[in-house]
């Protein structure tokens, strides 16, 4: 299926039929994506397979890979996210069907099919999905100091003659000690505002 078309599919069809689409997409392509990334150059690789899953119902499994351009949040460099994802979904006909659905933790997500479906944005989609919340390199590059320049141990601390000052005003006059405060029992039963668990004292 050629690329203008992507916007448009009919996935009832694509499940009937068990048909596959591939192809590539530029990252320019998709703005929502793009406007996340450091820049736009590069590319989206994508494999969408049509089948009827084993509840007969019509599904598309989902495969993307693209290596995205990000912007390091702590050194402010180019960072790349080599993405890979697969993902299941399945296909109703109406809203209801779509809200009648219940919410629980199955790996396929319910989706309102057409004969007219934007599959492209559903690619870009998935792949903003997997965008972290704060890119970072594992080890940022930073600049060293100059070989010459002075250790910051050589200098005195700025502080330290009142450091002195006060250990001889202590030695002088010694603070009393006092007996350590026990907490009160039910205070060291459980943290206030949290149910104490099974067993504690």
């Amino acid at each position: 299926m050629a690329a203008q078309t992507m916007n448009s599919v009919d996935v009832f069809q694509m499940a009937g039929l068990g048909s596959s689409l591939e192809g590539r997409l530029r990252l320019a392509e998709m703005p929502r994506l793009a406007s996340a990334l450091a820049h736009p150059r590069g590319v989206l690789r994508y494999h969408c397979e049509g089948k009827i899953d084993e509840h007969g119902r019509p599904a598309l499994r989902l495969q993307i890979e693209a290596l995205l351009p990000l912007r390091c949040d702590r050194c402010g460099e180019e960072l790349d996210l080599a993405l890979q994802s697969q993902k299941s979904f399945f296909f109703v006909r109406t809203e209801a069907d779509l809200a009648a659905i219940p919410i629980d933790d199955s790996p396929e997500e319910a989706l309102l099919g057409s004969s007219h479906f934007d599959l492209q944005a559903l690619i870009e989609d998935e792949a903003i999905l997997q965008l972290p919340i704060s890119p970072r390199h594992a080890v940022c590059e930073t600049a060293s100091e100059p070989d010459d320049a002075p250790a910051q141990t050589d200098r005195p601390h700025p502080f330290a003659p009142l450091a002195q000052l006060r250990e001889r005003l202590s030695s002088a006059h010694p603070t009393p000690q006092r007996p350590p405060a026990r907490a009160p029992t039910e205070a060291r039963r459980s943290v206030r505002g949290r149910k104490p668990r099974p067993g504690s004292r």
